[in-house]
Order: C-alpha cells, then structure tokens, then sequence
C-alpha cells in the first residue's frame, strides 16, 4: 500500500488489527512518498510509529518568519495535530 506520511500508515496498521498496534517487530512492505531516499526495505511497526511521532510533533513547530519551513505533513483541516493521540494509542498497545 502506498502513503504520503508515516501517520497514514501508522493510522492503517492500526485500522488493519482492530484498533491496536500488532507487534512493534512485524514488518510492513509500505511505499511511504515522506521517507527519506536513504532508507530502503520494508518498515516496522516500531519505526511507523516513531516516524509518525516524529511528523506529529514538527507538525506542532511554528517557525519564525524567515526561517526553514517544517516539512509538509498532512493533516485533515482544523484537526489538531495527532501526537496525543498517537501516544495514546501506543500506550494502550497489548506490547
């Protein structure tokens, strides 16, 4: 399956095992359009869920005017940005 962001994919590794994380150890064959060029092969489910982290929480970045910008994250507008839900989420994981 192919995702533009890590949050996608964590969100359907999620929705694929009923509302919980599988395994952090389980691997996912993911085409993620974000992911650096430098990695390669499948991902798992720890890395989804620390990317994803990772994009969540330079969503919540405000940058100076002038500044770098944070990389594109996509979000649903007016939706707050997924981090506490995503920690959450992790916690309440069977591992």
């Amino acid at each position: 399956m192919e995702y533009y962001c890590y949050k996608d994919a964590f969100d359907a590794v999620v929705q694929d095992n009923d509302g919980v994380l599988p395994d952090l150890y389980e691997v996912f064959n993911f085409i993620i359009y974000c992911r650096p060029s430098n990695l390669e092969g499948p991902l798992t489910v720890a890395e989804i869920v620390a990317y994803a982290l990772i994009e969540a929480s330079e969503a919540k970045v405000s940058s100076p005017a002038g500044a770098l910008q944070v990389p594109y994250v996509a979000a649903v507008v007016g939706e707050l940005p997924y981090l506490d839900k995503l920690l959450d989420q992790a916690v309440a994981s069977l591992n």
